[in-house]
């Protein structure tokens, strides 16, 4: 079941990020950002009554803490891919936000099983592999977007190990908390920045993004229930998988050798991962 989960997971953060870079392209990204978290927060109060979960107001602040993390981290993934290539800003945010977990669970004392480390290995070197574009695509990258891109990777995750430290029964509060904090802030910023809060069009695809952002979140805290942090965070951080296949459907682009075998490994990364 927590394989099942984090793999929805990724589904969802994959496409949340297709439609949040179709609309960064047309508009500020703070607005983006805002719309985004607005539809999010909107969509889980709606549902909030169908959750059987236990409230608490640490894991609310909890799920605050986690959303700074998480906010920080679409901003400069946000940044890094309006300044740089996809081919390095995907790969190099997917796997840092997939090692940061898997560092701090370990931290923590937890050890996975063979089959489920080999399985996350496999999960790492899928995420790659599925991220990174053909060889002739070269684009000179500033330095400036690895290390953002470093960055945000880091602060996604963060984001999953924060949320681990959360009641298993509170989902999904915390990420209430954490879409509450968000909002708020980037309302601020835009208000003090002057940046439209409203977006002229493309209001549906932002939507779109901000529910299967805040979705992901919600099956994210599920999986948890399930599984231990590490393999958790090492499958829904294959969302780049998600992303290249909605790129394929909707804008037509090609899938070289190389995403398909990446593909197929992060199916065999689900199988060990589950078997575990």
């Amino acid at each position: 079941m927590a394989a099942l989960l984090a793999l929805l997971t990724s589904a969802l953060y994959g496409t949340g990020d297709f439609f949040g870079g179709l609309a960064t392209k047309r508009h500020h990204a703070v607005t983006v950002l805002l719309t985004v978290q607005t539809a999010g927060l909107v969509g889980l109060t709606v549902t909030m009554p169908l959750y059987d979960a236990a409230f608490g107001w640490s894991d609310l602040v909890v799920g605050g803490v986690a959303g700074l993390a998480g906010l920080a981290g679409l901003t400069l993934l946000y940044r890094s891919l309006a300044a740089g290539p996809m081919a390095v800003v995907a790969p190099l945010t997917a796997l840092t936000s997939a090692i940061v977990p898997v560092l701090w669970d370990t931290v923590g004392g937890g050890r996975p099983s063979a089959l489920t480390g080999i399985g996350m290995l496999v999960g790492l070197a899928a995420i790659g592999t599925v991220s990174v574009e053909s060889a002739d695509k070269h684009t000179p990258v500033k330095l400036s977007v690895i290390s953002e891109s470093l960055m945000a990777g880091t602060a996604f995750g963060l984001f999953f190990a924060i949320l681990s430290e959360t009641g298993e029964e509170s989902a999904p509060w915390p990420i209430l908390g954490a879409r509450l904090v968000s909002v708020a802030l980037l309302l601020a910023v835009a208000l003090g920045r002057r940046v439209p809060i409203r977006p002229a069009h493309d209001r549906r695809v932002m939507i779109a993004g901000g529910l299967c952002d805040t979705g992901a979140n919600v099956t994210f805290l599920f999986a948890l229930k399930y599984g231990a942090l590490a393999p958790v965070a090492v499958l829904s951080s294959l969302y780049p998988a998600a992303t290249v296949v909605w790129a394929r459907v909707l804008l037509g682009e090609t899938l070289d050798r190389r995403k398909i075998i990446g593909l197929a490994t992060a199916l065999l990364a689900v199988a060990l991962i589950a078997g575990g």
